[in-house]
């Protein structure tokens, strides 16, 4: 049992540095609130913050958006195989998403793909990938996989084909803003609203 509480602390410890929000860290750890309250902490220095997690919607509703979503996917089921799309494996997560980090880094001076999703925001995506809510796609036309929302009207459009008929055209005129919104998705798309007022 001590050995077994070990493990679970120093999961939920690698997470809260992370930053991931601790109603979250709880339930994977299935640490108390108060336990994770003190490591927050002391890992920040300060108290962890409330809020919600964002919905699919908002994360892949621009081609931009999906492209980077598609990266760190990507880079998730390389590491966790195809069991992904069936539970959310951590340890795939936490190393995708420091690969995928290591690699917006690079991306930053293009400014290509926005800002780079945090840990919660990936876990979203991982989520969403088990209950069939964030679908794997291939391209047609540029044979490369990305991810699309189940029920989104982006599904069918690959966002790295998109990004790439929105650069400017060699006369300097855009095609496209790279970042043009969807409007917000339609009835039966999941959005998990979860209240993250921790204790």
């Amino acid at each position: 049992m001590r050995l077994q509480h070990h493990a679970r602390t120093q999961l939920a410890i690698a997470l809260i540095r992370r930053g991931m929000r601790t109603s979250l860290v709880g339930r994977i750890s299935g640490l108390r609130p108060a336990v994770l309250r003190t490591l927050h902490h002391e890992i920040h220095g300060c108290k962890p913050l409330p809020g919600q997690l964002p919905s699919t919607g908002s994360l892949l509703g621009s081609a931009r958006r999906q492209a980077n979503a598609s990266v760190f996917a990507g880079l998730y089921r390389a590491f966790g195989g195809a069991a992904v799309e069936r539970s959310i494996d951590i340890e795939a997560l936490l190393t995708g998403h420091r690969l995928y980090l290591e690699q917006m880094v690079r991306l930053a001076a293009s400014d290509t793909l926005g800002p780079p999703l945090d840990i919660n925001q990936g876990w979203v995506i991982a989520r969403d990938l088990t209950t069939g809510l964030v679908l794997f796609r291939t391209c047609e036309r540029c044979a490369i996989p990305y991810v699309a929302g189940a029920f989104s009207r982006r599904a069918v459009d690959c966002p790295i084909c998109a990004l790439k008929m929105s650069r400017p055209s060699r006369d300097g005129a855009d095609r496209r803003p790279p970042d043009q919104a969807v409007h917000s998705p339609p009835a039966g798309e999941h959005s998990d609203h979860i209240t993250t007022t921790d204790p």
